[in-house]
């Protein structure tokens, strides 16, 4: 940009101008009185040089620079119009190397710049396509969970009634322990020696058996070992036996069997029932002072004149013993 030295005002396309071959200062055309066609010889002849009125007469002569007025008369832009040297074409070239780079630069930084946007928007959209995805997964796990859950309740629901059931109809029998097995052994005379012990009718008595129990010892060998008399009595007896029993002090010679261990008396249980009975025996142990089972039902009591709980399945097993080792432990 350059400024007529006259007036100060820029010289350009619109206000064309000239340059001083001696001072190099610029001026309007107009400010020197110079009419547009005769700007356009001065340009067009080389021979020709300008100087400004306080320079005239006193500088060599030499090419001189213009401003050309815009044909179109529509710039917008400024043009400066010089004698080209190799220093300012070399710096132009240089200019035209740096702009040819930048605008590769640009150019690729922009087509990274929209690549990896791209894939920026990809990602995106996959990561909420995920998201729903895990969405339904969890939603479908938790309704497995539900679904778990409920099925778990139903069959422990159904375990317990088929335990009742099963256990409903052993409910006329007992069992009596502390009789070592003998060979060729009578467990009905057995078990109406019991009865007369504790003072109990004989014909209660329906029927009486051994099942035989077997184990593995350490030299992989199979032997029978002693097992409960399992007794089958008459409808209604099965408690007056076993109540008449805690009074009684039975000793296995007392009944004509050998060895003189203690013989008790007591109620048949189902494998599960008996498995639950000693499963609170081991989990209670040294919680709880008193567990026995009534009519197929665990019940446990802490000391003698606490309130007495029912067991009827291991959860609730589980839960009994976690609330004990909470109350016993010190705050």
């Amino acid at each position: 940009m350059v400024k007529c030295a006259k007036c100060s005002k820029l010289v350009n396309k619109k206000s064309p101008g000239l340059q001083c071959g001696k001072c190099n200062k610029w001026f309007h055309a107009v400010c020197v009185s110079i009419s547009n066609d005769q700007l356009s010889s001065l340009f067009s002849t080389d021979s020709i040089d300008w100087k400004c009125k306080n320079c005239n007469g006193s500088a060599k002569p030499k090419r001189i620079s213009y401003i050309l007025p815009d044909e179109d008369a529509d710039g917008n832009t400024d043009t400066e119009i010089t004698t080209p040297s190799s220093e300012t074409m070399t710096q132009q070239m240089l200019q035209q190397i740096r702009l040819e780079v930048q605008n590769i630069v640009k150019t690729e930084l922009q087509r990274t710049l929209q690549f990896y946007s791209d894939k920026i928007d990809e990602y995106e959209h996959k990561l909420k396509n995920y998201e729903k995805h895990i969405k339904v997964v969890d939603n479908q796990c938790n309704d497995l969970r539900n679904i778990i859950k409920n099925l778990n309740l139903k069959y422990d629901v159904l375990e317990n009634k088929f335990n009742q059931l099963e256990q409903h109809q052993i409910i006329n029998q007992i069992e009596i322990c502390g009789l070592k097995e003998a060979e060729e052994e009578k467990p009905e005379e057995l078990a109406k020696n019991v009865a007369k012990i504790i003072n109990q009718n004989t014909e209660d008595v329906v029927k009486a058996y051994r099942k035989k129990k077997r184990h593995q010892t350490r030299n992989k060998a199979t032997k029978r070992e002693s097992s409960a008399i399992t007794v089958i009595l008459r409808e209604g007896t099965r408690d007056l036996w076993l109540d008449a029993a805690k009074k009684t002090n039975i000793q296995s010679a007392d009944v004509g069997s050998m060895g003189d261990g203690k013989v008790y008396l007591r109620e048949s249980l189902t494998p599960a029932t008996a498995y639950l009975l000693w499963k609170t025996k081991e989990m209670l142990r040294g919680e709880y002072r008193y567990i026995w089972c009534k009519h197929g039902t665990i019940l446990a009591r802490r000391q003698e004149n606490d309130k007495i709980i029912t067991i009827r399945s291991l959860q609730e097993l589980e839960s009994v013993s976690a609330v004990a080792k909470v109350s016993k432990t010190p705050t």
